[in-house]
């Protein structure tokens, strides 16, 4: 079993910026400025930038990704906004025999740092909860802006491909399409 072990703290200070030949086109985070970073570390940030693009689209108020939590019976629908998407650091996981023998070359996890964020669309509490206090999502506005902490994405280089796993808070959402700002009553 991979053992989470060493950290390698990046001062990176990227911010991701898109550029985007159309509106629903797919995005692309600008790699540069990460001194101090290994090879593999690079890669493993690029991947997990990579997967976190194909989810967030890039607005000139911040990050929005478009979240579906409810089912086909009672679908919850809204917006989640962050303020900027910057990778705090890259920590690499001890990898064991029986995971080398297994094909691992790498496995660890890219943080991000702490930001604001806010929600639109189907009422309900921002965030599921995960921030003190009752702070509400409303339809038709913007709710207030608040600190979150992003968790951090899982990613591993197995037999020569990169694989980042899927269930983590970044991911879980969709590029928003015109008709999610229309539901979410926002722009």
């Amino acid at each position: 079993m991979i053992r989470k072990c060493r950290l390698f703290v990046v001062a990176v200070g990227l911010a991701m910026t898109v550029g985007s030949s159309g509106c629903n086109q797919s995005n692309s985070a600008d790699p540069g400025g990460a001194a101090g970073v290994s090879g593999l570390e690079r890669e493993a940030q690029d991947a997990a930038l990579g997967e976190v693009m194909k989810h967030w689209m890039k607005t000139p108020e911040g990050w929005i990704t478009a979240r579906d939590t409810g089912s086909s019976f009672a679908p919850i629908q809204f917006l989640r906004q962050l303020r900027e998407l910057t990778v705090e650091g890259v920590r690499l996981y001890d990898l064991s025999d029986s995971d080398r023998l297994n094909g691992f070359e790498w496995a660890g996890e890219v943080s991000f740092k702490q930001v604001p964020c806010r929600e639109a669309g189907e009422p309900g509490i921002l965030l599921d909860g995960l921030v003190g206090g009752n702070v509400n999502r409303p339809r038709g506005r913007w709710s207030q802006w608040v600190e979150f902490q992003p968790e951090p994405v899982q990613v591993q280089k197995v037999k020569g491909k990169w694989q980042i796993h899927q269930d983590t808070w970044l991911l879980r959402g969709k590029l928003p399409r015109p008709e999610d700002f229309a539901k979410a009553g926002v722009r």
